[in-house]
């Protein structure tokens, strides 16, 4: 060989060398293969404590499992996730949220097992075989140690229960189930499908999914107590709006019947009540009227009964057709004391009692029952005392031809201070203005 190819040769074999041990440049690859870096296993860590805040943000168990299924698919990427969640009753779990390439599609809630299917008798009954299955089953592993587990092989009824589980689980597509339990009971599994990728689950995922099964079992607990409590909340709302509204009725019913004992003033309740309303809109916004826990209704109650200590006055008075005499109107003014004392014994309407007592009050002190003075006089009854007066004077009575409303409104107007509350006498005077006072037309309240 010449001499300058065997240099040549020497000088390339010097080059590689050096490239070979180079700090800077790394050594060649034999064979022209590529080898692949590990890829870095994901840090479930994160992910749990990503999930567990978002837990704590759900309400609704089903939203819930939702969040945890999708999790699992996006950070583990496999075929089918879903979960058997059990129904409030406790005697059936409900297939939820089936997602994946290949989640089983037909309308999820309609796949239901109840205790007596297999699966659900796997993870209950097998702790009655002296063996538990508490954490992740693997379908695979399960398979392959069917006939080396010695619990298995000595019981031919947990080798039965344990060929039927797996049955299930073929058909639910689930690859790895993981019991999810609060307290001894189980409330839910979760099924995971095979991994995408096409690679057994590490380690560190069956401990991903189990501990998420976990903290899933706490979410669900708290988001069924929660459940709960709102069906509860619910249950008592609807209890109270139907008994509420018999209350009214029968409160409305039980005006109607007094009403109807004096013919002369036949609907007096009916529009003092609606005269009432027509303040109470003008009024609501004030300090007084925001002192009662429920101002409106409050009033409302108290107008429809201002008037039911009228049970005790006779018939002969009530229909007198002339002036009552001095005996006779001490027994009308019996009314209000007379009406609140029925009230008090009614735990519902004990709260009107003092408003029924007072709405003969004057402003001036100068009223009955007790000669209550200005801002002593409850609030509803200082309304109801300017309602009352003047459907008086605008009806007819046994005694007298009814006023036109205009007198009707200088009466009021000029026992501003005196007979009335002059704030409620304003508000009168403004909704008179507005067209309020008729009867035919609609009431605010």
């Amino acid at each position: 060989m010449p001499e300058e190819n065997t240099n040549w040769l020497k000088l390339q074999d010097w080059i590689a060398e050096k490239i070979r041990h180079s700090e800077d440049v790394p050594p060649a690859i034999e064979s022209h293969e590529v080898l692949q870096r590990p890829k870095p296993e994901r840090d479930y860590q994160v992910v749990l404590e990503n999930v567990s805040r978002g837990m704590l943000r759900i309400k609704k168990p089903e939203k819930l499992i939702r969040m945890i299924t999708k999790s699992i698919d996006e950070q583990v990427q496999v075929t089918h996730t879903a979960m058997l969640l059990r129904n409030k009753s406790g005697d059936t779990f409900t297939l939820i949220d089936s997602v994946g390439a290949e989640g089983i599609k037909i309308p999820v809630g309609f796949i239901k097992l109840t205790l007596k299917d297999p699966l659900i008798r796997f993870f209950n009954e097998s702790i009655n075989y002296k063996v538990s299955f508490t954490q992740a089953v693997d379908y695979d592993k399960l398979i392959d140690s069917f006939d080396k587990n010695e619990h298995i092989v000595k019981s031919p009824a947990l080798a039965e229960l344990v060929k039927r589980a797996l049955r299930q689980m073929e058909l639910l597509k689930a690859n790895i189930c993981v019991p999810v339990y609060c307290g001894k009971d189980l409330s839910g599994i979760f099924l995971l499908g095979r991994k995408l990728s096409g690679e057994t689950y590490s380690r560190q995922e069956i401990g991903f999914f189990t501990t998420l099964a976990n903290d899933a079992a706490m979410a669900l607990a708290n988001t069924q107590l929660i459940q709960d409590l709102e069906d509860k909340i619910y249950e008592i709302h609807n209890l109270y709006e139907k008994e509420h509204d018999v209350f009214i009725r029968t409160s409305i019913s039980l005006a109607a019947a007094i009403d109807s004992r004096d013919p002369y003033t036949h609907g007096h309740t009916e529009r003092v009540t609606q005269y009432s309303l027509v303040l109470a809109n003008e009024l609501k916004d004030l300090p007084e009227a925001n002192e009662y826990k429920n101002f409106i209704e409050t009033l409302h109650l108290s107008a429809l009964l201002h008037d039911v200590g009228k049970v005790g006055v006779p018939d002969s008075i009530l229909n007198k057709n002339g002036q009552l005499t001095k005996e006779e109107y001490e027994r009308v003014k019996e009314h209000p004391s007379t009406g609140s004392s029925i009230l008090y014994s009614i735990r519902e309407l004990g709260n009107i009692a003092d408003e029924i007592r007072a709405h003969h009050e004057r402003y001036d002190g100068t009223g009955y029952p007790d000669g209550l003075k200005s801002e002593d006089i409850p609030f509803i009854a200082r309304i109801i005392a300017v309602a009352d007066t003047f459907d008086a004077i605008t009806s007819d009575r046994p005694y007298r031809q009814r006023s036109m409303s205009e007198v009707a409104v200088q009466i009021i107007k000029d026992a501003a201070g005196t007979q009335f509350d002059p704030i409620v006498v304003s508000a009168f005077l403004l909704a008179y203005r507005k067209g309020r006072f008729n009867l035919n037309s609609k009431i605010e309240e």
